[in-house]
Order: C-alpha cells, then sequence, then structure tokens
C-alpha cells in the first residue's frame, strides 16, 4: 500500500505531495523519530540535500567541460 507525504513549508515555500511505498513511509517514521524531528521536516532535509548534490555535480561537470 501507498502512503501519501506531504512536504510542507512556510507559506512562502513550495508544497510536495509524494506518494511511498508503506515499506519507505515507515522506515522514514523510524529515521525521523530517531532524529527526533518530524517526517516531513526529515524530507525536506534529505530532498533538499539531493537537489544541491545534484546542482554541484551538473556544475561540476559543466566546469570540465570547458576548454
Amino acid at each position: 500500500m501507498l502512503k501519501c507525504l506531504a512536504v510542507q513549508r512556510m507559506a512562502s515555500r513550495g508544497r510536495v505531495t509524494a506518494y511511498l511505498p508503506e515499506e519507505i513511509q515507515k522506515a522514514l517514521e523510524e529515521w525521523a523519530e530517531e532524529d527526533s524531528r518530524s517526517v516531513s521536516s526529515l524530507a525536506t532535509y534529505l530532498l533538499t540535500k539531493s537537489v544541491r548534490e545534484r546542482q554541484q555535480l551538473k556544475k561540476d561537470k559543466s566546469e570540465s567541460d570547458r576548454p
């Protein structure tokens, strides 16, 4: 069964709804509890980290493509 995960920040920020496999939802809930944070906060952290890493990889690649 898929669970719905809503990532929500302050009004000036975006909102995302993701449908996750139940085992991923449970793993995120356990991780969030271990870190004393909400699932939403954990998801925001993980998504932000992933996007920044991807942007850095793209930047590094474009710089290495320069003559």
